[in-house]
C-alpha cells in the first residue's frame, strides 16, 4: 500500500522521558510503606526498561483483564492477582500517577477499577472477580473502552491485555486493533494459554493498519515466570512501537 492511501493518525500526543531514568513513582516511599515485594517488581521492571533504552519513559498504563469463565481457576488460584501486581510494578516505572485502570470484561465490560499502591492488595477478590457471574470473551468491547481513553489522552497508553483464549468475535476485534493503530496506544497481549489468534494480530500486514501496534507474549504457566522475565516481556517491542509511532505522527518528542 502506498503512503498516500495509509490511514492518518487520529490523535497525536507528546512523548516524555525523564533524562535521569528515574521511576515515575518514588520506590523508596513504596518500600517505606511496607510494599517491599511490589517495589522489587518495580525494580525488575526498571532493569527490563533500561535494557531497551526505555528507562524514564512515561505513559499511562492500562490493564484489560479477561473475566471469562475459562479463567475461573486462574482467579481462584491467585494467579490473576499476581498478574495485576506485576503490571502495577511495571506501571510504577512509567506511570506518573501510579494508577492502573483495570478494565475487566467477559460478555460485557465491567466497571473499571483503579489499582494503586494503596489498593492493590486483594483487589481482585475484593473488586474484580464475580465468582458466580463469569461470561464469554467480547474483547472488542473492552478495546473500544481503550479507544475512548485514547481519544482524550495526553500521554501514550501502554495497554496490557491479559487473556486465555480467542475472542467471541474475531472480525470486530481485528478491526478495533487496526483502528487503535491510529492512536497513541501500544497493545501488549499477555496470553496465559496458547492463543493463536493473538499471534495473528501480532503479525497483521502493514496494509491493514497505520503501524505495528501489537506485541503478543505467551505464558502457558505464568506462575513459573520470574518477575524479571515478565517485565522483559512487557517491555519488549515498546521501543520499536515508539519509533514507528514517531514516524507516523502518533507521538512526538522524546
Amino acid at each position: 500500500m502506498n503512503r498516500s492511501s495509509s490511514p492518518a493518525p487520529a490523535r497525536t500526543v507528546n512523548l516524555t522521558k525523564d533524562p535521569t531514568g528515574r521511576p515515575a513513582v518514588d520506590l523508596t516511599k513504596v518500600r517505606d510503606a511496607g510494599h517491599v515485594d511490589l517495589a522489587k517488581r518495580a525494580d525488575k521492571a526498571g532493569f527490563a526498561l533500561s535494557r531497551k533504552g526505555l528507562d524514564g519513559m512515561r505513559a499511562q498504563a492500562v490493564l484489560v483483564l479477561d473475566h471469562s469463565g475459562s479463567m475461573q481457576r486462574d482467579y481462584a488460584s491467585g494467579q490473576v492477582q499476581t498478574l495485576v501486581e506485576r503490571v502495577l510494578g511495571f506501571a510504577l516505572q512509567i506511570d506518573v500517577d501510579g494508577t492502573v485502570p483495570v478494565i475487566p470484561f467477559d460478555h460485557r465490560v465491567l466497571p473499571t477499577v483503579d489499582v494503586t499502591v494503596d489498593t492493590y492488595q486483594g483487589v481482585v477478590d475484593r473488586e474484580i472477580w464475580r465468582r458466580q457471574d463469569m461470561g464469554t470473551t467480547r474483547l472488542h468491547e473492552a478495546l473500544r473502552v481503550v479507544r475512548d481513553m485514547a481519544v482524550i489522552t495526553d500521554a501514550p497508553l501502554f495497554c496490557a491485555v491479559v487473556t486465555d483464549g480467542n475472542p467471541d468475535h474475531k472480525p470486530p476485534t481485528t478491526e478495533i486493533v487496526c483502528d487503535l493503530a491510529r492512536y497513541p496506544v501500544f497493545l501488549k497481549f499477555v496470553a496465559i494459554r496458547d492463543v493463536p489468534y493473538l499471534q495473528e494480530l501480532d503479525d497483521l500486514p502493514p496494509s491493514q493498519r497505520l503501524l505495528d501496534n501489537v506485541d503478543a507474549k505467551f505464558f502457558n504457566d505464568p506462575a513459573s515466570a520470574t518477575d524479571l522475565a515478565f517485565a522483559e516481556a512487557l517491555a519488549d517491542e515498546w521501543d520499536t512501537w515508539i519509533a514507528a509511532a514517531q514516524r507516523a505522527g502518533v507521538v512526538r518528542g522524546a
